[in-house]
């Protein structure tokens, strides 16, 4: 019975020291977030046109990557990033953490992203892949790579 009142002091005093998240704190911070509302979407805010324009895709592939951001925006995150795996047994978006940020090509604000921040690339179609990073929903497209060169 003691250890019982014991319990409930220690659950009410940990109540009452707890810190009380602002509903803007709590999205700022992905508090209380289920998978489920995980609805990715692009931002270009990154988007680094000198590295490749879209200029440089012939219509089909332009088509594709319509598709992709079309789908991508059906799709939750989590079964984006489930989407990877070891090389051959990628489904879908075939989503692949970059290992190396020095490898990836220069680009004059990435220097200003987080070094906790991991950039990946995504699958269009084929050989086309886009390559950025999440932030929340949010999906920062920063480079095309129409060709799989960026990080083959």
């Amino acid at each position: 019975m003691a250890a019982k009142k014991n319990l409930k002091r220690i659950a009410q005093s940990q109540r009452e020291s707890a810190v009380t998240l602002s509903p803007l704190e709590k999205i700022v911070v992905n508090f209380g977030r289920q998978p489920e509302h995980e609805v990715p979407h692009v931002n270009l805010k990154y988007f680094h046109y000198e590295h490749q324009c879209l200029s440089a895709w012939r219509p089909e592939e332009l088509k594709a990557l319509s598709a992709f951001v079309g789908k991508l925006r059906k799709s939750k995150w989590h079964n984006i990033q489930m989407s990877g795996g070891s090389l051959g047994h990628k489904t879908g978006f075939g989503y692949t953490p970059h290992k190396n940020r020095n490898s990836l090509p220069s680009h004059p604000e990435i220097d200003k992203i987080s070094e906790d921040i991991t950039f990946f690339e995504l699958r269009v179609a084929r050989e086309m892949r886009v390559h950025g990073f999440r932030c929340l929903d949010a999906f920062y497209l920063v480079w095309l790579d129409k060709d799989h060169e960026v990080y083959s």
